[in-house]
């Protein structure tokens, strides 16, 4: 009985240590988040290459995905990232949609709502 649950018990951690969790702007290093050259897919389409760099390193972080949204003039991000056995799948950049070329700033999104400005992005 008690292997049964201590198979359960270690299911659970598994599971929650694999889970995808929207991380604020204080996870990341103070200029840990970079941005390269942004890049035209199609029409109103880009997809803008990124980098993140935590405060503290650990090698069982891995970066899951980043959402991005636009508001205005602005574009904002917000990263997920897992702990676990598991490599995230984040493509190394975040795609754009519908979208007019120009210059826009760039924000990250703490999961509460709070709005960090990275810079200026400028979609060819």
């Amino acid at each position: 009985m008690s292997n049964i649950l201590k198979t359960i018990l270690i299911l659970v951690v598994l599971a929650l240590t694999g889970c995808s969790e929207k991380k604020s702007r204080d996870f990341f290093a103070k200029g840990g988040i970079t941005t390269g050259a942004p890049a035209a897919l199609g029409s109103g389409s880009y997809k803008i290459p990124m980098e993140f760099e935590t405060a503290i390193v650990h090698s069982g972080q891995w970066i899951d995905a980043v959402d991005a949204t636009v508001a205005g003039s602005d574009i904002l991000v917000t990263a997920s990232f897992i702990s676990g056995n598991r490599k995230g799948s984040y493509p190394g950049y975040v795609k754009v949609n519908g979208v007019s070329s120009g210059t826009y700033t760039l924000k990250y999104r703490d999961p509460n709502g709070t709005l960090h400005v990275i810079g200026p992005v400028v979609l060819p």
